[in-house]
């Protein structure tokens, strides 16, 4: 037992201490298994949101020197802003036009106001394969619907105000392999889960917007890179109390638009309870911290400050079942955080899924 509290702490501290990595959108793997190990198919809708800012006011100084373009929506038509010009007019098709999500280093700039908001939603088709007790096979499959709004996005004689980005489509494929071991004794059960997931660069990663300029790889629903995933996964079991630890890190190859995404790590601990309800009916509420960090993204060579950082959420949930079916609840809300750069903040998340258990 001293064993398993010292592997359960290491994991913990390993994802509170690392100083290298610095995150922001950084979720390596959506970690989600029933008590019992066993096949599943389920649909998960995940929604995340982010406002508020360190400081408001000018994301940067005006560039008067940028050769860049970048192109926002106006009241749900395009429009496109230079550096060093003072009017608006239509564009005409380029392919190297950006919609921007954090202008860095473009010539736009934002004025950040307590009324810019994002969401990120996902509806996930997720598999779970259990072969002979001791090998689990799962992929997910997402629907990305991102939006980003900004109150104000120039310091002009007539400001452009609710300039909202937005943009669906099919996120990455993810498939993960885990090796399952149990240890036993009278009174407890202890499972070990080692992992590894791959993402596979099939989503959309390069959705254009209404006038036909690229949007934001940050904001796209797929990333156009080949993403690694080292997972390790615990759970402790005892007399219908149990504990859950996780360890995970990302490495990402370049992708769409010559954009490489940060390496990143993620953690977590939570504690659980099982109550039955007349034989058929089982509750399971639960309770912990959920961790994210992670380095700052790289584009065309240059690391973009306004990304990458460390968060940490509190947690907690609750998961429905009768025989074959669960429904599960997740709440998760940041404790404290800190991002590099004046970037938007993390906000509250949500998790519902529906499960249904089967034997192969």
């Amino acid at each position: 037992m001293k064993k398993i509290i010292f592997l359960i702490s290491l994991i913990t501290s390993i994802s509170l201490v690392t100083k290298e990595a610095k995150a922001c959108d950084s979720c390596n793997f959506f970690e989600y298994s029933l008590l019992q190990n066993r096949s599943y198919i389920g649909l998960f809708y995940r929604h995340r949101s982010f406002g508020n800012y360190d400081q408001y006011g000018y994301s940067s100084p005006p560039q008067t020197s940028s050769t860049y373009l970048s192109t926002a929506f106006k009241n749900g038509t395009a429009a496109t802003y230079s550096s060093n010009a003072r009017t608006i007019s239509s564009p005409d098709f380029d392919p190297d036009f950006i919609v921007m999500h954090e202008p860095e280093g473009t010539g736009l700039y934002v004025n950040k106001t307590d009324q810019d908001w994002e969401t990120y939603e996902t509806v996930e088709l997720r598999g779970n394969f259990m072969f002979q007790n001791k090998w689990n096979f799962t992929f997910l499959l997402p629907y990305e619907s991102n939006r980003v709004h900004y109150e104000k996005m120039l310091d002009l004689p007539n400001p452009v105000q609710d300039t909202t980005l937005s943009v669906h489509g099919w996120g990455d494929l993810t498939l993960a392999i885990d090796r399952i071991f149990y240890v036993y004794n009278t009174k407890a059960r202890h499972t070990f889960r080692p992992g590894l997931a791959l993402l596979a660069p099939t989503g959309q990663s390069r959705k254009i917007a209404q006038n036909g300029t690229l949007m934001d790889p940050i904001i796209q629903p797929g990333t156009g890179s080949w993403s690694y995933v080292a997972r390790f996964n615990y759970q402790l079991f005892y007399n219908k109390t149990g504990l859950n630890a996780g360890f995970s890190y990302k490495q990402s190859t370049e992708g769409a638009q010559n954009y490489q995404f940060g390496n990143s790590i993620n953690g977590s601990l939570v504690g659980f309870h099982q109550f039955s309800l007349n034989d058929n009916w089982l509750l399971v509420p639960n309770i912990g911290t959920y961790y994210e960090q992670s380095q700052k993204d790289i584009w065309e060579g240059e690391k973009q400050n306004l990304t990458g950082g460390k968060v940490l959420f509190g947690q907690g949930g609750l998961d429905i079942n009768r025989q074959e079916w669960t429904l599960s609840f997740l709440w998760q809300t940041p404790l404290t955080q800190d991002l590099n750069g004046n970037q938007i903040h993390h906000q509250n998340r949500l998790s519902i899924g529906i499960i249904k258990a089967f034997k192969l």
